[in-house]
Formats: structure tokens, sequence, C-alpha cells
């Protein structure tokens, strides 16, 4: 597989998109990394672009995970969490280019942010507020933000999440409960 089979475009990653990666991801792959690519690629990049909040920094993201799972996929045990394994290269290449960087690019003002609502005002409402907590969750410390969003977006289990973040099953736990407790803390009644 070369480097352009492993490039996509966000308009690549559809809604539809996670429905494909779920519904392939319950039949674990074969053994050969194309078909690991092809059940986990739309899936990783959404994740890389929750951790990126730029398309251009989760693209990046999204070809390095596959490049790095690429070249050590020879050395993976044949009985191995494909999913957890390429969730934890995506946290750990993000995670090393964030203390690199010092930083992460914000969102998008031009990115389309769904709002429920009657009318206009309300729309404009549940906007904002969808604005205020991206930004908060962007402040978490690292890995509260991460153990949230793929606990709350990608649907993990606390196992795979301390895979993810290298840490005990009970510490995974408690990075979502201290996230969670933060945002109900700053937003209350207001989610």
């Amino acid at each position: 597989m070369d480097k352009a089979t492993l490039t996509t475009s966000r308009a690549d990653v559809s809604s539809d998109g996670m429905e494909y990666a779920r519904a392939h991801a319950v039949v674990a792959p074969s053994r050969d990394f194309e078909s690991v690519f092809s059940c986990y690629s739309l899936e990783l990049h959404r994740y890389a672009m929750q951790l990126t909040r730029n398309g251009a920094d989760a693209d990046d993201l999204y070809q390095e995970t596959f490049l790095k799972a690429f070249r050590a996929f020879g050395r993976l045990n044949a009985d191995a969490n494909f999913r957890a394994w390429l969730y934890r290269i995506c946290t750990n290449t993000f995670l090393s280019a964030k203390r690199k960087d010092g930083r992460v690019d914000a969102l998008d003002d031009d990115a389309p942010i769904a709002a429920p609502g009657h009318d206009q005002a309300a729309q404009l409402d549940a906007r904002a507020l969808l604005i205020e907590v991206e930004c908060f969750i962007e402040k978490l410390p690292p890995k509260q933000r991460i153990a949230l969003i793929l606990r709350k977006y990608h649907e993990m289990d606390y196992a795979d999440i301390a895979i993810n973040l290298k840490c005990s099953e009970p510490a995974a736990r408690a990075n979502v409960h201290e996230a969670l407790r933060k945002l109900r803390s700053e937003f209350g009644d207001r989610l």
C-alpha cells in the first residue's frame, strides 16, 4: 500500500462513514493491513479531527497514524485489538505533536456546526453554547480531553481508553468522570 492510498479528504468522512466503520468494526478485519485500514480509516479520521480541531492538521495526524501503523503492522500480535492499537497510535502521535508545538489550533470558524432549534434565536443560542463547550473541552488536560472524546464520541469502553492513555482502567474511568464533572460544573443546567 503506498502513501497515496492512505490519503483522504474531510469530504470523504461523511456521517454514514461512522455507520460504515461501526458495521465493519463488529467483524474482525482479516490479518492484512488493507483490511484494517478500510475497516477503521473513516473512524480514525473523525477522531483526528476531534483532537486537532483543524482539517489540515487532522489530515496530517491521520496520515501519520496510518504510516506508523503500516510500518509496525508486521510486529503486531495476531490476536491484537486493531481498533485500540490504531487509536493508541493516533493519541500518542497527537500528544507528541502537542508537546513539540506546545499548542493545538482552534476549530475553523467556517466549519459548519449543527445546532438544533425551532427558530433562529434558539439556533444561535445553541450554537453559542456548543462553541463554549468545545472551547472548554479544548482547555481540559490532555488525558481528560482524550478520554472524554473516546468515551462520548467513539463509544470506547474503559479498557480500550486505558490502553490508549497507557493507564489503568480505573484511571481511564477517573479521567472521563473528572472531565464530565468539570463540564457539569461549568455549564450546569445549560447542557
